[in-house]
C-alpha cells in the first residue's frame, strides 16, 4: 500500500486545489500515469503516479486548498488491501 501525498511544487507554493482526479475511484493505474490535475495560483501541474495499483481516492476535488505533504490518496497493491482502505 502507498500513500499519495502533495507534492510541493515549488520554492513558494505550499498549497493547490485538486481541480480533477483523471483516473476514478478503484481505478487500476500504471507507474507514471496522470492521476490528477493540481493548480496553483500560479499554474496547473498534471500528478503522475510513483506507483502501480488500485486508486483510493483521499480527497476529492474541490476549491479547498490542500497543503504539500497532505494525505491525497491511496494506491494499494491488491484487490485484497482495496479492500481494507475503501
Amino acid at each position: 500500500m502507498h500513500e499519495v501525498r502533495l507534492p510541493k511544487l515549488g520554492d513558494q507554493i505550499v498549497d493547490a486545489e485538486i481541480i480533477e482526479w483523471v483516473a476514478a475511484e478503484g481505478d487500476k493505474v500504471a507507474e507514471h500515469q496522470v492521476i490528477a490535475v493540481l493548480e496553483t495560483e500560479k499554474s496547473s501541474y498534471d500528478l503522475e503516479s510513483e506507483f502501480q495499483g488500485i486508486l483510493h481516492i483521499v480527497k476529492q476535488a474541490s476549491d479547498e486548498k490542500v497543503k504539500a505533504g497532505e494525505l491525497i490518496a491511496i494506491i494499494a497493491d491488491s484487490e485484497e488491501e482495496y479492500g481494507k482502505v475503501k
